[in-house]
């Protein structure tokens, strides 16, 4: 796989900030989605991408032309972050929560949750490399079917089919535990 740098992304020595966007808009959006609490509204995720965006294009006259953009990003978006929690002012009544808390207490529902997470990985671990590498690409990473068929060399309807593969046998196992999700 070639390393995404950021001369790749020069046109005429101008950082090209349309094309770094299009290329790397949902990976900075898993890291901060990731990144925040629950309690953060998706105007600020978004002032929080676009300030991780503007960041890049206001120092790129000063990077080095060879850095890979994906940590170099990483590390601007969980910088910002800091920042937006040092700077914003939490003032929260209880009582605007009660409801969800009382839901997230519930222990038998998070230790039913954990369970069902432990089949899953369970599961992933005894898949093949290539169907791992697909479901991690599609889950986690956020790539579409179509990126992960072009960085795998792969057509897309064989990655259709392996998702396909990895889901149904995810399912079959959380039934055999006991998590029943029909047929």
């Amino acid at each position: 796989m070639k390393k995404e740098i950021l001369n790749n992304y020069l046109i005429n020595g101008k950082l090209d900030i349309d094309r770094i966007l299009d290329d790397f808009y949902n990976y900075v959006y898993i890291i901060v989605k990731n990144g925040v609490s629950v309690s953060i509204t998706d105007e600020d995720i978004e002032e929080i991408i676009s300030d991780v965006f503007v960041a890049i294009w206001k120092n790129s006259s000063n990077l080095l032309k060879t850095i890979e953009i994906k940590p170099y990003l990483a590390g601007i978006a969980k910088n910002v972050i800091k920042n937006k929690y040092r700077n914003t002012e939490l003032n929260f009544s209880i009582s605007d929560y009660e409801e969800n808390l009382v839901d997230t207490c519930n222990i038998e529902k998070i230790a039913e949750e954990n369970e069902q997470n432990k089949v899953v990985l369970d599961t992933l671990k005894t898949v093949k490399k290539e169907e791992y590498t697909i479901f991690i690409m599609f889950y986690y990473e956020a790539k579409s079917v179509k990126e992960i068929a072009k960085v795998l060399n792969l057509s897309t309807s064989n990655v259709k089919t392996i998702l396909h593969r990895v889901r149904k046998i995810i399912k079959r196992n959380l039934e055999d535990g006991g998590y029943g999700y029909g047929k």
